[in-house]
């Protein structure tokens, strides 16, 4: 069902109905919307109106001689019938670009305070994920002895992200090998991301004596486990608090199952990594394949920097200003993007 299948009475009520439970969280009575000038319809022809969008599955009454609430179906249905997000103001775009760029050099403090923003702005969790590390293309490798038989491997990509990983050789790797595979390395992988590596390695590196091969076989190895996996510290979420305030987590079971989501990290890594289609992803309520979301709509869009993308979203109860944080979160994507890069190039 779509709003366009409405008539234009229905129309009215029903988007009268997901307005006013927005902004109250309370069900929406006939005498209420009667006195709405713009409907100008009375209290027994809304409840007749009610009725039919009730057979059409788009509102639903809690409870005996309650208002009437729109279902997930009818959030669908008013999601669908929009015509994009609202645009922010000129001073809360500013604000915004402002409270990311004073975190100047420090990628992982940009994406935090980013979710502390969308937290504070839409009083629901905000979310995001850093860019993924094995689409990121690499910058520069070092290489640095910590122990007779152990190196450390630092890989910076082009968005500013570093992961370091631990090498254990069989035996002492001298100084000047060490030396010379860093070299290898940077003058043949600069430019490529951690799959491309992997796919050419043989290629790359065929012309090398045993000796080096050893070493950089080792590296290649140790580098796979970075493709596909994401650490916990990419992952940045805010406002926990802010959402258990929300009237449809009063209870202490709905309580536990936000407390319960909060735990789980892997599960919200999934929620964002599935979400990576082009513009933004909204996830309604029994539309979210994970039962502890079932409760929950996912606002989501992915931000990029260097061929590197990243996720940015919201994590709210189905009630949620669809309009206002779809455009909050297409900007802060925008500025995000625009931020890191503009702190990699001033580095």
């Amino acid at each position: 069902m779509t709003i366009d299948e409405l008539t234009e009475r229905e129309r009215q009520v029903f988007l009268s109905i997901v307005q006013s439970f927005i902004e109250t969280a309370e069900p929406v009575g006939s005498r209420f919307l009667s006195k709405i000038a713009e409907l100008q319809l009375s209290p027994a022809t809304i409840r007749n109106v009610m009725v039919d969008l009730e057979d059409k599955g788009l509102i639903r009454q809690p409870h005996a001689s309650a208002g009437r609430v729109p279902t997930d179906g009818g959030y669908r249905a008013y999601v669908d019938g929009m015509i994009g997000g609202v645009r922010l103001s000129p001073s809360a775009r500013r604000s915004i670009v402002e409270q990311l760029s004073r975190f100047a050099e420090d990628v992982d403090l940009i994406i935090d305070q980013a979710s502390h923003v969308l937290s504070n702005i839409t009083s629901q969790m905000g979310v995001v994920l850093a860019p993924r590390f094995n689409q990121g293309r690499l910058e520069k490798i070092d290489l640095v002895a910590v122990s007779e038989e152990k190196i450390l491997v630092i890989l910076t990509i082009k968005s500013g992200l570093v992961k370091t990983i631990i090498v254990e050789m069989d035996e002492k790797v001298p100084l000047h090998l060490l030396e010379a595979a860093r070299q290898i390395l940077n003058e043949r992988l600069h430019g490529l991301t951690i799959a491309e590596f992997q796919a050419s390695f043989e290629e790359r590196f065929s012309d090398l004596d045993e000796n080096s091969k050893r070493v950089l076989r080792k590296i290649r190895i140790r580098a796979e486990k970075l493709v596909g996996y994401e650490s916990p510290g990419s992952f940045h979420l805010a406002g926990a608090g802010k959402i258990i305030q929300q009237p449809e987590f009063a209870s202490q079971e709905k309580v536990g199952i936000i407390l319960d989501l909060i735990d789980r990290r892997d599960l919200l890594l999934r929620v964002l990594e599935g979400s990576e289609s082009s513009g933004v992803s909204i996830v309604i309520g029994d539309e979210n394949k994970e039962e502890v979301l079932k409760h929950c709509s996912v606002i989501t869009t992915t931000y990029s920097i260097d061929g590197a993308t990243g996720t940015i979203g919201v994590i709210g109860p189905t009630r949620m200003q669809y309009a206002k944080i779809i455009g909050l979160v297409q900007f802060m994507a925008e500025t995000l993007g625009y931020v890191l890069t503009k702190q990699k190039v001033e580095r």
